[in-house]
């Protein structure tokens, strides 16, 4: 079909209009990180090399409506080590100045093994199966159930503590 034909179709098209809001879908990843050694009214992230501080300023106050009285950044260099074949790529460290305080949100309990380490775990196994090795499923499930009772253990501390503190607000 022709372009002016379907432009002036569209155009003509009675109680039908085109979006004129802009929708604005971020692709930015901040990670926040955990640095006492700031003043609580300063909060670090780290982020993309491309980006820059009036796209975290910008980025903060629309997205997460914060206040933000200054935004400092710095670059570290993408680092090698030749003999073991390891690259950490460069990255950038933004340290954002808040006009109120922050409160950190409560640190996740560490578990035993991790999801990345149970994957590989996984991972390891599906390709011994297809090399033709047994499976030996057993490590895995033994790693689970550890974790699955940190967490129960976690669970009950973290009970425990909220019922002390109910019982000590009562009195």
């Amino acid at each position: 079909m022709n372009q002016h034909l379907l432009k002036f179709i569209l155009k003509n098209m009675d109680g039908w209009k085109t979006g004129l809001k802009k929708v604005y879908l971020p692709n930015i990843i901040f990670r926040l990180i955990r640095t006492p050694s700031l003043p609580p009214n300063k909060v670090a992230f780290r982020i993309p090399t491309n980006i820059n501080k009036l796209d975290i300023k910008d980025y903060l106050t629309h997205i997460y409506k914060l206040d933000i009285v200054d935004v400092r950044t710095m670059v570290y260099a993408a680092e090698s080590q030749t003999n073991l074949g390891k690259y950490r790529p460069s990255y950038k460290k933004a340290i954002v100045t808040l006009g109120d305080d922050f409160n950190y949100p409560p640190k996740p309990f560490e578990l035993k093994y991790s999801d990345a380490e149970l994957f590989r775990e996984n991972r390891k196994i599906q390709l011994r199966k297809l090399a033709g090795w047994k499976p030996r499923p057993i490590r895995m499930i033994v790693k689970q159930e550890e974790n699955y009772k940190l967490k129960e253990e976690n669970e009950k501390q973290i009970k425990e503590k909220n019922s002390k503190v109910e019982k000590s607000e009562v009195n």
